[in-house]
C-alpha cells in the first residue's frame, strides 16, 4: 500500500537492547517478510498473530483543532519502551505483528503552519485531515478483514474516525460497533472539517459507530452544543470525571451502557485523561496511569474487542517526556493484549 510504511525485522534490529539470558518481546513479534503486504496478513492470523500494531505518526489533527504539535513522536517512543519490555510466561509476543506506521511525513511538511495559526491554516490542515483519513482506513479495512485486531497508536484523535470506518468495511463488525472513550473531551464536535475534536461525531454520523460512551468527562472542558448532543441523544452517554473520581464507579456505568448491546467495543484512551501526562491537552487534574490501566483491563476482559487507539500523547523529544510517555503506552497495550477476552480470537470471516 502507498502509503503504508511496513517494517521487517531488520529495520527495528537497533530498536532492541538484546541482554544474554533474556528475550524481549522485540524478538518475538512477527514482521512481515521482504516482498510482503497487506494481502499476507490473512497467513500470519492463520499462524496464530492475533493483534497488529500500527502507528500514526502525526500532528495534523491536533493542529486542525487549534491544538498543540508532538503527537506525531508518540509511535516512536512507545516502540522503543514496548519490544523491549520481557518475553516470558505473562505474554510471550507471538501472537503480535508488529505491522508499520502510516506515512505522514508529506502532509506533516504540506502543513507547515506557524503560530499562531490563521484561518487559512487551519483550513489547509482539516483539509490534510481528510486525506489522512483514507491512508488510515484502508489499512485498518485490511487488518480487519484479515481477521487481527489493530492496536493503533499516535497521532491525535482525529484518527478514530477513519479506524472505525475501516473496521466497519469488514464482515465482522457489519452489524454495527461501539466504543468507550477516556477522554476529557467528547470529541464530538460540530461535521465543520475534519480534526481531532469530532471524530467521532463524524463516525456517528456516517454510522460507522452506533453507539458511544465517555468515561471521566470534564464537564466545563465541552462546549454545550455537545453536551446537549450527549444528553438527548439515547446512543451516547458519559460519566462525569467532576462529580466522580472513583475510577471503579466509571467503569460500572460504562459497563452498564455497553452490555445494552451486543456490538462489538472499540477501548479509545486519550493520553489527556491521564494526570499530567504529555499530550495535546496536558492536564493537571485526571486519572493516574494505575487507573487508566485497570480501565483498559476491565473493558478488554469483559467484551469482545475491536480495537485499541492511544492518541494525543505528545512527548518532546529529547526530553525526559519520551521515556515516560513510552512506557505508559506499552503498560496500556501491554494490558489490553493480555486481557483481551476470549471471544478476541475471531476467525477470519
Amino acid at each position: 500500500m502507498e502509503h503504508l510504511v511496513i517494517y521487517r525485522r531488520e529495520d527495528l534490529a537497533s530498536v532492541i537492547h538484546k541482554r544474554e539470558g533474556e528475550q524481549k518481546l522485540g524478538e518475538k513479534v512477527a514482521f512481515l517478510e521482504e516482498g510482503e503486504g497487506l494481502d499476507a496478513l490473512p497467513s500470519y492470523q492463520a499462524r496464530g498473530a492475533r493483534f497488529v500494531l500500527l502507528g500514526i505518526p502525526e500532528s495534523i489533527g491536533p493542529m486542525a483543532n487549534h491544538g498543540k504539535c508532538c503527537t506525531e513522536f508518540g509511535w516512536k517512543v512507545f516502540l522503543d519502551a514496548f519490544l523491549n519490555m520481557q518475553s516470558n510466561r505473562f505474554l510471550g509476543g507471538e501472537n503480535i505483528l508488529c505491522l508499520g506506521h502510516i506515512d505522514t511525513q508529506d502532509l506533516l511538511n504540506w502543513a507547515g503552519c506557524s503560530f499562531p495559526l490563521h484561518r487559512d491554516d487551519i483550513a489547509r490542515l482539516r483539509a490534510l485531515c481528510s486525506e489522512l483519513d483514507d491512508r488510515v482506513w484502508l489499512t485498518v479495512e485490511a487488518i480487519a478483514k484479515a481477521g487481527l485486531t489493530p492496536v493503533v497508536i499516535g497521532g491525535g484523535h482525529n484518527n478514530a474516525y477513519p479506524i472505525l470506518k475501516g473496521l466497519s468495511r469488514a464482515p465482522q463488525y457489519s452489524r454495527g460497533l461501539q466504543c468507550v472513550n477516556c477522554d476529557p473531551h467528547a470529541d464530538f464536535r460540530p461535521l465543520e472539517g475534519r480534526h481531532s475534536g469530532n471524530g467521532f461525531s463524524y463516525a456517528y454520523a456516517e454510522k460507522y459507530l452506533k453507539r458511544y460512551f465517555v468515561l471521566g468527562l470534564h464537564e466545563n472542558y465541552n462546549p454545550e452544543e455537545v453536551m446537549t448532543e450527549m444528553d438527548s441523544n439515547p446512543d451516547l452517554d458519559y460519566s462525569s470525571f467532576d462529580t466522580q473520581t472513583d475510577i471503579e464507579a466509571h467503569i460500572q456505568k460504562a459497563t452498564v451502557f455497553l452490555a445494552e448491546a451486543e456490538f462489538p467495543v472499540g477501548i479509545e484512551v486519550d493520553m489527556d485523561s491521564i494526570i499530567n501526562m504529555p499530550s495535546s491537552a496536558m492536564t493537571p487534574s485526571g486519572f493516574r496511569v494505575e487507573e487508566a490501566r485497570r480501565f483498559v483491563r476491565a473493558i478488554a476482559s469483559r467484551f469482545k474487542t475491536a480495537y485499541l487507539h492511544l492518541p494525543e500523547a505528545a512527548p518532546v523529544p529529547g526530553t525526559s517526556d519520551e521515556a515516560r510517555v513510552g512506557k505508559t503506552l506499552a503498560y496500556l497495550a501491554l494490558d489490553f493484549i493480555k486481557f483481551s477476552h476470549p471471544a478476541n480470537r475471531t476467525p477470519k470471516s
